[in-house]
């Protein structure tokens, strides 16, 4: 089946072009940049390229009609100021009415479980007219996923001071091979159109909890500090200066450290018994390349 991806500055959106072009998909990516693909996913996949542009210039005439599925990948961390959404909605209506010149059949919309946008956007698929999906993803465990470069940037500090929401706010983290799953499933599942899901792993912890059992599972030891009083510009003093994050994993450490990412329409899970959650110490292993097969022993 012919799969067009768009959005794949995202991590999540790069991994999913891989896992669906090894289910034997036909995978076509829109990217303003080929040389950043091949960066981070090799050639050997056979995935077809795109370039263009959904802000600026027409899009590219080498979209396939025979196209029956298409993703699209929220890029921001959060859609936190009015602009972001606007340019969402910009970005999101070129992209609609490109499909509408394919045979497409199942629009799926992929954000983070952080997005408060998510009912605009629902609206706005709504009155696209195409079958539609949205799902709301938690913290990704995966090799050079956000939370696994913030977890690892915090262990290479002697001292790590985060703010005091670190050990009180709440997060549901899974594993990149379990999202995987979830999205292949959703492919032409009309039980899915029409509706929000939000997916997270089979645990809730505090960030605080997530960190020592990143730690425990490393074998490292260090002396964390939850102070109050580190308001929204010293945390990205902290995030960009002192832990050196790059942007785009600075702006997740922001959005993390300060609201809970639960599932609350876990709906996936009643649809797919069948996909068993891998724990998170187990996913922590896979990650850090400590395990090579995925099992259910913690």
């Amino acid at each position: 089946m012919k799969v067009l991806i768009a959005g794949l500055n995202n991590y999540l959106a790069r991994n999913i072009a891989v896992c669906l072009s090894e289910e034997n998909h036909q995978v076509t990516c829109l990217i303003r940049n080929s040389k950043f693909f091949y960066k981070h996913v090799p050639e050997k996949y056979g995935i077809t390229i795109l370039e263009g542009d959904l802000f600026k210039g027409a899009l590219p005439s080498g979209l396939d009609k025979d196209t029956r599925v298409a993703f699209y990948f929220n890029q921001s961390p959060v859609n936190e100021i009015d602009i972001r959404l606007e340019m969402e909605l910009i970005a999101l209506q070129k992209y609609i009415r490109a499909l509408k010149a394919t045979d497409c059949r199942h629009l799926i919309y992929v954000t983070k479980l952080a997005d408060d946008n998510v009912n605009t956007i629902k609206d706005y698929l709504h009155r696209s007219g195409l079958d539609y999906t949205v799902v709301r993803i938690s913290n990704i465990v995966g090799k050079g996923s956000a939370l696994m470069n913030i977890l690892s940037g915090l262990a290479k500090r002697k001292l790590v001071i985060l703010p005091k929401e670190f050990a009180t706010s709440r997060c549901q983290p899974i594993h990149l091979l379990d999202v995987c799953a979830y999205l292949n499933n959703i492919v032409l599942d009309a039980n899915t159109y029409g509706k929000v899901f939000d997916v997270g792993g089979p645990e809730v912890m505090t960030y605080k909890e997530v960190f020592e059992r990143y730690m425990d599972v490393a074998k490292l030891k260090k002396k964390v500090l939850a102070l109050p009083g580190l308001n929204r510009p010293l945390s990205l003093f902290l995030s960009r200066y002192i832990y050196k994050f790059e942007q785009d994993v600075s702006a997740a450490f922001i959005v993390y450290m300060r609201k809970d990412l639960v599932a609350v329409n876990n709906g996936l899970s009643k649809l797919y018994p069948v996909i068993k959650l891998a724990p998170f110490n187990t996913a922590i292993r896979y990650a850090l390349g400590m395990q090579q097969t995925m099992s259910s022993n913690g």
